[in-house]
C-alpha cells in the first residue's frame, strides 16, 4: 500500500457537552479483502483540558506512525486471527511433540481466553490475572444425561504455566516480526509464580528397579526381553524415550561399546534430536552387545525395536500397557511415572558414581546445567550416610571440647 504524508487541521469538535481537538487522517483498515484506506476522526484531547498547542503536539504523536507505515493495525485484528497465522508458519517448524504440546495449548487456553480480543487488548495485568487462575483449581461444570455437574480439577503445573506465557510471547514476537505489531510484547516481565513441584519426581532403588524390570509382561505390542532393553538403554546411556526407540543398528558400536544418538522417533516422526547438544556419542559397555543381539539380522537402517507387527513403537502404547502395570506390580507406581523417570535416575546415579554436573550434563544432552540440576534427585540412603557422618563429626567435636582445660583454670 503506497504510503503518503499526512498533516491535517486540527479541528474542534463544539456540538457536543464536552468539545475536543480532533484530526481527520487516511488510515489502513483490516477487512475480509486485505488492507483498505479510510478516513477516520482521531481525537486528540479535549478543550477543557489540554491547550491547542499541546494538541499540535499530540497530533504529531498520532501521525507519525502514521506516516512512517507503522500505523496501529493491532487495534483491528483479532488474536484467534494471529494465532492461526502463527500456528500455520511457526509451529510446523518445530519438532513433533512441540507441535502436538503447542497446538494443545492454543486450543485448550490461550483461544478461549484471547481469541476474540483485539490484539492492543491484550496487556500484561490481563496475562498475569489469566495465569494465576490457570493455578488454581478450577471447577468446571458439564451437562451429563441432561443433568448439571460441576467437577474440580487441579490447577496447571508451574511449567505448564511457563509454556502458555512462553507461547504467548512468541506469538507476540512472531507479530512483531510480521509488523503486524509495534510496541512492547505484553508478556515482558511477566512472572508466572512461585515454582512449586506438582509431582514428587522420585527415583527407584537398585532393588525396586530390578522388581520392576522382573515385572514387565509379555505383551502383543512388544516383547518382555525388548520392553527390559528399552529400560536398561534409557538408564544406562540416559536417553529420551523418543531417542530410544530412533537407535539403528547402525548407531550402535560393538567394538568401541557405544551408541551414537543422532535421530528420535516421536509417536511415528522421525526427526533430528531435540537440539543439537542432543546429538552425542555415549559409553554403554556390555548394553552395546545386548543391542546388538536383540537386532540381529536386521539391516543396519532398521530401527532395534520395533512392534511385533513390525511397525513403529509409541510411547503412550509402551507407558499404559507395558511400563505402568510394571510399575503397580513392583509397588513403584506413582502419578507422573514413566520413562523419564529412568533418565534421571541416570542423571541421579551417574553423579553418585563419580560424574561431575557437567559430565552429567553432556552424557543427558542437556542445553543448561540447570536441566541438569532438576533431574537430580537425592538417594534416601546416601543422605542418611551423610547425615550420619555429620552427627559423628559433631560427636568427635563434642568430645574434643570436654577434654579442654577451662577457661581461667576455674573448675
Amino acid at each position: 500500500m503506497k504510503q503518503r504524508y499526512q498533516d491535517p487541521k486540527i479541528l474542534t469538535r463544539t456540538d457536543v457537552s464536552r468539545p475536543f481537538y480532533y484530526i481527520l487522517a487516511t488510515v489502513p483498515v483490516v477487512t475480509a479483502d486485505g488492507l483498505k484506506r479510510k478516513r477516520r476522526s482521531l481525537q486528540l484531547g479535549f478543550c477543557d483540558e489540554i491547550t491547542m498547542r499541546e494538541a499540535k503536539a499530540k497530533k504529531q504523536q498520532v501521525l507519525a506512525p502514521i506516516n512512517a507505515g507503522r500505523f496501529v493495525i493491532q487495534s483491528q485484528i483479532l488474536f484467534r486471527d494471529l494465532a492461526q497465522k502463527f500456528a500455520d508458519a511457526r509451529i510446523p517448524q518445530l519438532g513433533a511433540a512441540t507441535q502436538e504440546k503447542y497446538r494443545a495449548h492454543l486450543q485448550n487456553h490461550i483461544l478461549p481466553a484471547f481469541g476474540g480480543m483485539q490484539l492492543c487488548e491484550i496487556t500484561r495485568p490481563a496475562i498475569e490475572v489469566w495465569l494465576n487462575s490457570k493455578a488454581g483449581t478450577r471447577i468446571v461444570i458439564a451437562e451429563r444425561n441432561g443433568k448439571e455437574v460441576t467437577e474440580e480439577r487441579e490447577g496447571l503445573s508451574w511449567w505448564a504455566r511457563s509454556d502458555l506465557r512462553n507461547l504467548l510471547s512468541a506469538i507476540f514476537t512472531k507479530a512483531a516480526e510480521w509488523n503486524l505489531w509495534d510496541g512492547r510484547n505484553p508478556c515482558e516481565g511477566v512472572t508466572v509464580g512461585k515454582k512449586k513441584v506438582k509431582r514428587a519426581k522420585s527415583i527407584p532403588g537398585p532393588a525396586d528397579l530390578q522388581k520392576f524390570l522382573d515385572a514387565i509382561p509379555e505383551t502383543a505390542i512388544i516383547d518382555a526381553a525388548g520392553a527390559r532393553l528399552i529400560v536398561k538403554t534409557a538408564v544406562v546411556a540416559g536417553l529420551r524415550i523418543s531417542e530410544v526407540l530412533g537407535l539403528q543398528q547402525k548407531d550402535i558400536d560393538g567394538q568401541s561399546q557405544t551408541l551414537r544418538v543422532e535421530r528420535r522417533q516421536h509417536r511415528g516422526d522421525i526427526d533430528d534430536p531435540k537440539s543439537e547438544s542432543s546429538k552425542r556419542v555415549r559409553q554403554i559397555l556390555s548394553v552395546a552387545s545386548d543391542l546388538l543381539q536383540y537386532a540381529n539380522g536386521r539391516a543396519p537402517g532398521d530401527f532395534i525395536f520395533l512392534r511385533k507387527d513390525g511397525t513403529l513403537l509409541d510411547d503412550r502404547d509402551l507407558q499404559q500397557h507395558v511400563f505402568r502395570p510394571a510399575a503397580e506390580a513392583a509397588g513403584i507406581y506413582h502419578k507422573g511415572f514413566g520413562m523419564h523417570t529412568f533418565r534421571r535416575l541416570n542423571v541421579t546415579w551417574r553423579q553418585e558414581a563419580g560424574a561431575t554436573p557437567i559430565e552429567a550434563q553432556k552424557a543427558a544432552g542437556h542445553a543448561s546445567l540447570d536441566m541438569t540440576f532438576l533431574y537430580t534427585q537425592t538417594d534416601e540412603v546416601r543422605e542418611r550416610e551423610q547425615v550420619g557422618r555429620i552427627l559423628d563429626r559433631l560427636k568427635e567435636r563434642g568430645a574434643q571440647l570436654a577434654k579442654l582445660p577451662p577457661v581461667g583454670g576455674v573448675q
